[in-house]
């Protein structure tokens, strides 16, 4: 029985006449999905996610600008225009605004006491972005509230606190 030819090492196996070309052939084919996955699908999310940031980002400026005029005036204005008046760049923000915000669909309702903003993003799904206010910083809490009750089972008499029972010997 002849010998077993001896085992080769893993960079000769690798490095073959048939596998290197199937390595290459499969790292590009690797590379060429990524490419394509890059193009087709996530450089369109990125797309999307950047406008609805800018369009949540103007939302929040006008949120700013809403409460600043209702500090002010004591009241919160109905309109955009009333609004970016009070803005030192108003028109170059609206200019930029309806890059990607629809501006027909922006809405700006307020009275003496709350408001309301609600505008589109200008993407497929036309996604609906709105906030309400004014939003409280902290919770409420009243000055004079009830006091805490000390009684029940593990305050004593004079506030102390009731040791539990020793346990019973066996």
């Amino acid at each position: 029985m002849p010998d077993p030819e001896p085992r080769r090492p893993w960079t000769q196996r690798i490095f073959s006449r048939v596998s290197l070309p199937m390595l290459v052939g499969s790292l590009l084919a690797g590379a060429a999905l990524a490419a394509a996955g890059w193009a087709l699908w996530l450089r369109p999310m990125l797309e999307l996610q950047r406008r609805r940031y800018a369009t949540i980002s103007d939302v929040l400026y006008l949120y700013g600008l809403e409460m600043n005029y209702g500090r002010a005036r004591k009241t919160y204005a109905n309109d955009l225009d009333t609004l970016l008046a009070t803005a030192p760049d108003g028109a170059a923000r609206k200019a930029a605004m309806a890059g990607h915000l629809d501006l027909s669909t922006l809405t700006i309702v307020g009275d003496a006491r709350k408001f309301k903003i609600e505008a589109n993003a200008l993407d497929a799904d036309r996604t609906l972005i709105k906030i309400k206010g004014p939003i409280i910083d902290h919770p409420y809490s009243p000055l004079n509230g009830p006091a805490l009750q000390e009684g029940g089972s593990s305050v004593g008499g004079e506030g102390a606190p009731v040791l539990a029972p020793a346990p019973r010997p066996r």
